[in-house]
């Protein structure tokens, strides 16, 4: 279940990781060559990439990687002090 726990937490990391890149990728790219039809959708991209995709749990928080160890290590200080 740990092991199954972790996957879903790096795919959700991995896709606010990756939806980052997307603006970048835009910009670098040679839009300014384009008609100006295509201009103008690749610049509302951009500003629609300022916010970052990303995985909820719920109204909690944001599914990551840091998340997820926040997770594992408020478990391990649970299981000690209630097994002591």
């Amino acid at each position: 279940m740990l092991f199954r726990l972790f996957i879903n937490y790096w795919y959700a990391n991995e896709i606010m990781v990756q939806s980052s890149e997307i603006g970048m990728a835009l910009y670098k790219s040679k839009w300014y060559e384009e008609s100006l039809k295509l201009q103008k959708m690749m610049i509302i991209m951009l500003m629609r990439c300022n916010k970052e995709l990303c995985l909820e749990i719920g109204p909690f928080a944001v599914m990551t990687l840091a998340t997820f160890i926040g997770i594992l290590k408020a478990t391990y200080t649970y299981m000690t002090i209630i097994y002591r």
